[in-house]
């Protein structure tokens, strides 16, 4: 991204509202993403007259303390289904929604990462020159000491998006693609 723009990727539509109002008022140039295939989901919205939320401030959507998942946009809900599936296996993870991709909350993650000692990346993007290839790079500069395994990535497969529809199934991060990296990471 480029330095002094703003990227924005929400998943819910409570971050949408409260981000696009933040992206409006901006003295930044903002690039606001969205995941059409988010728009047929539905979400509580706060009844707020003035419902802002602060730009470049992660959440954390679901506590937990075996492993971190870190995600955004479309990959939170991927997150929080692999997250429901790895609990029903005794395995406990912390869902980190980054929401602002530019500027990147690297507090709140290495936080999580303190706290779990583990953490996977699930993007919804080609795993070279990613966000999750920053994360994980802010893990090793600034968090080392807190891993007790490696930092996986769960990316889009690294080819042309293929047309057929079990290819492109294929090609696509999901639940079950992140349930496999976190295994990974706590060694199951």
């Amino acid at each position: 991204a480029v330095p002094g723009l703003v990227v924005i990727a929400p998943y819910d539509a409570a971050d949408a509202k409260g981000l696009m109002k933040a992206a409006i008022r901006s003295e930044d140039p903002v690039v606001f993403l969205e995941n059409e295939l988010v728009y047929g989901r539905t979400f509580d919205v706060p009844q707020l007259d003035d419902f802002v939320l602060p730009i470049g401030k992660a959440r954390v959507v679901r506590e937990g303390s075996n492993v971190t998942i870190v995600s955004s946009s479309l990959g939170v809900g991927y997150a929080l289904e692999a997250a429901a599936k790895l609990a029903d296996e005794g395995i406990d993870a912390e869902v980190v929604d980054l929401r602002t991709l530019r500027p990147l909350d690297k507090e709140t993650v290495l936080a999580s990462l303190a706290k779990t000692n583990r953490l996977v990346v699930a993007e919804e993007g080609f795993p070279v020159c990613s966000i999750a290839s920053e994360i994980i790079a802010i893990c090793m500069e600034e968090g080392f000491d807190n891993l007790d395994a490696p930092v996986l990535r769960v990316a889009n497969e690294d080819v042309p998006l293929p047309y057929a529809a079990n290819l492109e199934k294929a090609a696509l991060i999901d639940a079950n693609k992140i349930v496999e990296a976190v295994k990974k990471v706590c060694y199951r």
